[in-house]
């Protein structure tokens, strides 16, 4: 007869050790707990007579089998069928979510038809679902449908920031950030020219910090020869606050950067060094009206480390859309400080308004002949329909 002793962290560890040193035909004699884990004597070759004389109880080894499941086991490789089975789960849920939402879009309709409207209206305009939903926890039940409209769009008015015409009035130090071509040299020289019909040019500097575009420094000579007013050239924007503290007289200076694509390995740096350069410089972050809301979504987060506390919108004249826009905007809770709409400097720039910018969108959506599709809503709002109503 053999007889081993075997410890082992636990009693898996110490079984798969009897089995490799004595095979599947050996026993197990006894089992205790341990400082070091599990020991556990084991013999082959036992004899029965010894269990006769008082040895310990002999115990069958167990069979090998398959070892529980565990958080540190590997997850076996997927077989085709499992992949299947779970694709058609996947379908069975979405099918499921769908009939759900298009009942609680159902539900919706029949109970406050004025809010299923005023959902379809706001989603036409281009409204976040998420902002649309909220606007209609403003409309109260049993109104008519003109009432609503004006509610949702008085209460949309409200969630929209604008700042005014502070700039012009008080002056500040203002840099103009943004992509590439959404016109920031062209709103810093309507915001000039202004200043000086207004105020005068003795107090206007203007820095010429795009040093990426051609022409971009002779743009903003030009124009300072045009209006009169200082030009101080920026070649670092490490430098942005000595340049500062030296023109600091200057009651509005106006910082123009270069336009700044996706793939522009400086801006993070640049962006950095404009955040960093004073409390009382002001970052306005210039969009076109004219883009998409996802790349404006995009945008405003690429262009978060300037901390911006505006925006400018340009190019009106050619939105086809604002909803989505203006949607991005109140999520950001970025305010709106001026709205351009031409190439006319400078009456093509005026400061923004919420109501004014709420009804462009509504306005804009009915010439356009916007239309919200119908499983678009069961989708979008199926799941709050309980919230809203």
């Amino acid at each position: 007869m053999k007889i081993t002793r075997h410890t082992a962290r636990d009693m898996r560890q110490a079984l798969r050790a009897v089995r490799e040193q004595l095979g599947p035909d050996a026993v197990i004699l006894s089992s205790r707990r341990t400082g070091e884990g599990v020991e556990v004597t084991a013999a082959m070759d036992f004899d029965a007579e010894q269990l006769a004389s008082g040895a310990t109880p002999a115990i069958p080894l167990p069979a090998p089998s398959v070892p529980a499941p565990s958080a540190r086991a590997p997850s076996p490789d997927p077989t085709p069928a499992s992949q299947a089975m779970g694709e058609e789960l996947k379908t069975l849920r979405r099918m499921l979510e769908t009939q759900l939402a298009q009942l609680a879009w159902n539900d919706l309709a029949r109970r406050a038809p004025v809010h299923t409207e005023m959902l379809r209206e706001l989603t036409e305009i281009g409204i976040a679902h998420e902002l649309a939903a909220e606007v209609m926890t403003h409309v109260p039940g049993g109104v008519e449908l003109t009432q609503a409209r004006r509610l949702a769009i008085a209460f949309l008015a409200q969630c929209v920031l604008v700042t005014g015409d502070r700039w012009l009035e008080n002056g500040g130090r203002i840099a103009f950030v943004g992509p590439t071509g959404v016109g920031k040299t062209a709103t810093l020289a309507k915001l000039a020219v202004r200043w000086v019909l207004r105020h005068g040019a003795r107090d206007l500097a203007l820095v010429a910090g795009d040093n990426v575009r051609i022409g971009a420094h002779d743009q903003l000579q030009a124009l300072g020869r045009l209006v009169g007013a200082a030009v101080y050239p920026l070649e670092d924007f490490a430098g942005l606050p000595k340049l500062l503290a030296r023109i600091g007289r200057h009651r509005l200076i106006l910082i123009d950067t270069p336009g700044s694509s996706q793939r522009d390995g400086l801006l993070a740096g640049r962006l950095a060094a404009i955040a960093a350069a004073g409390r009382e410089l002001h970052t306005t972050l210039v969009l076109s009206a004219s883009t998409q809301a996802g790349a404006v979504a995009e945008t405003v987060q690429r262009f978060a480390p300037a901390q911006p506390t505006s925006c400018v919108l340009t190019k009106m004249d050619e939105a086809t859309s604002l909803g989505g826009m203006l949607s991005v905007l109140v999520r950001a809770h970025l305010p709106i400080s001026y709205v351009s709409e031409g190439q006319r400097v400078p009456e093509d720039l005026r400061p923004a308004r919420a109501l004014e910018l709420v009804s462009s969108a509504v306005r804009l959506a009915q010439t356009n002949g916007a239309i919200a599709d119908e499983d678009l809503l069961r989708r979008r709002f199926g799941e709050l329909a309980h919230a809203i109503a």
